[in-house]
């Protein structure tokens, strides 16, 4: 009886297996993981602003070329129209883009092929300018500055209810958010055939009959689920 009893009591210390329902049926609710974010679309905007590749503010300086002063790679650079308004300010980064950095470089501004090897990135505090010093030619400016939060969610609106998946949908607020790494490596577990053609970046959103995922940067259902 008393072993019975220590059992018993090493049984009740074990972890008990937790369960994520699935987000359709009748008798279920979406899977407590989805509610991780509850947000209106002025919320979920902040997550993919038109330039979110402000990351290039993380990659190392670089030095100017080693046959020119900083003083006067700048005066060079700021006497181009585009770059007219930086004369005398101080840029945050420059980095040269090379062989070893376009393939990151590529992932974050749109555009960027091997011709531009070579030319430099100069970052000001709203704008990334990109700068060829040895032909000198500016080959692109990108603002840097974030759109109006409204503009936004007013974009997102109107390119996701343009898809006839979204019909009737426009008037409801939804639920969700936008897939990261972890939450998605879960969601697939749990219900592969719903979430085998979703990525990270992804928007998962929830509807009073409809589970929807939407690829905002490609403007893309990728998939819907009627909810019953």
């Amino acid at each position: 009886m008393q072993q019975r009893k220590g059992v018993d009591q090493a049984y009740a210390r074990q972890p008990q297996p937790s369960y994520v329902l699935p987000p359709y049926g009748p008798a279920h609710e979406v899977p407590a993981i989805v509610h991780y974010l509850t947000l209106i679309l002025v919320v979920l905007s902040l997550g993919f602003s038109a330039w979110s590749f402000v990351k290039i503010s993380e990659i190392q300086s670089a030095a100017v070329p080693k046959t020119v002063s900083a003083a006067d790679f700048l005066v060079k650079l700021t006497s181009h129209e585009e770059a007219m308004a930086y004369t005398g300010t101080s840029p945050l980064n420059i980095l040269q883009i090379s062989q070893g950095n376009l393939g990151n470089l590529q992932s974050q501004i749109a555009g960027l092929d091997v011709s531009y090897i070579g030319s430099y990135l100069i970052q000001y505090a709203d704008s990334l300018i990109i700068y060829d010093y040895e032909s000198d030619i500016v080959k692109g400016k990108i603002s840097l500055q974030q759109p109006d939060q409204a503009s936004l969610a007013n974009e997102f609106a109107a390119k996701l209810y343009a898809h006839p998946e979204m019909a009737g949908l426009s008037s409801e607020q939804p639920q969700g958010g936008q897939l990261d790494e972890a939450t998605l490596a879960t969601l697939r577990q749990q219900f592969p055939e719903v979430y085998a053609p979703a990525k990270v970046g992804d928007f998962l959103l929830r509807y009073s009959s409809k589970l929807v995922i939407y690829d905002y940067a490609n403007d893309r259902i990728v998939n819907v689920v009627e909810l019953q």
